[in-house]
């Protein structure tokens, strides 16, 4: 598997070996957040994000807003929209209210989603190129 993908099975374990913490536990967050390593949010942030690598979410992690990102692991939970994704996956548990635009998703079992799916062919756009606006 290269280092742009997100096995099927991807765990907390996964996720905190390959993203460091952008919104630690037990904080709360607003505004605009940017990246360009792989990060994750395992407490509340409100506005949106942005990253040219891995976003994940932890399983108490709670994102509302927007994410902008090339691959996208929710193990918590979003109400939003994600934007220019190539690989998003959502974990057992996770919950996600919004829309999704995306080449390629993954629901495992036990997750829930509530929303719209416009999937993508090919190289989605506006990911990378807009980090910085």
């Amino acid at each position: 598997m290269d280092s742009t993908q997100i096995p099927r099975d991807a765990d907390v374990v996964w996720a905190e070996a390959r993203t460091r913490v952008a919104v630690s536990r037990n904080v709360n967050v607003s505004g605009k957040l940017i990246f360009h390593e792989p990060i994750r949010i395992e407490g509340r942030f409100r506005g949106e994000v942005r990253s040219v690598e891995l976003v994940g979410i932890g399983e108490d992690g709670m994102l509302e807003g927007k994410v902008f990102a090339p691959r996208l692991l929710i193990m918590g939970e979003l109400r939003g929209d994600v934007v220019g994704c190539e690989l998003v996956l959502l974990g057992r548990r996770a919950k996600f209210f919004g829309n999704i635009e995306t080449r390629s998703l993954t629901v495992a079992e036990g997750a829930y989603l509530d929303g719209n799916v416009r999937m993508t062919r090919g190289a989605v756009e506006g990911t990378a190129a807009s980090i910085d606006r």
